[in-house]
């Protein structure tokens, strides 16, 4: 391609496209606040680590042809499952107490999400990847 055969206002285009093109990348703008906060999650939380536990273990997802998932398939389940508590906060449960966490898990992972006393928002979530738990409770006479 020659510059000297472009018209000028082919030039103003080409060099409008190769602006866009070296502009650095935005910073993502977020409309809902859940969204950050998962991403967030995804970003901090350590699946590398969750990776590493279930080799030792052994433990395999049904679903994943009989393997150890990928990291990249725990931070979409997680994603999933971060996702579909707050919906569930929000929507499903939402004449639970406003205090009460609601929780989605599976395959050793469980999320959590908190709404406002309103009920019209998500203020918490949390994410944990579970190997063992045990509690008691003694009932109140």
């Amino acid at each position: 391609m020659n510059l000297h055969n472009l018209t000028q206002e082919e030039v103003k285009l080409l060099h409008s496209l190769l602006g866009k093109m070296l502009e650095e990348p935005k910073q993502k703008v977020y409309l809902d606040p859940v969204n950050q906060m998962i991403d967030k999650i995804l970003d901090e939380f350590n699946f590398a680590r969750v990776h590493k536990a279930m080799v030792a273990l052994d433990w395999k997802w049904a679903g994943c042809e009989n393997k150890i998932p990928s990291i990249e398939s725990l931070r979409n389940e997680a994603h999933r499952l971060l996702r579909g508590a707050a919906n569930s906060r929000l929507y499903e449960f939402k004449h639970e107490h406003w205090l009460e966490g609601i929780q989605n898990s599976t395959g050793g992972f469980q999320a959590m999400a908190w709404c406002s006393e309103d009920k019209t928002k998500i203020v918490r979530l949390d994410l944990k990847f579970v190997v063992t738990e045990w509690d008691e409770e003694i009932d109140s006479l």
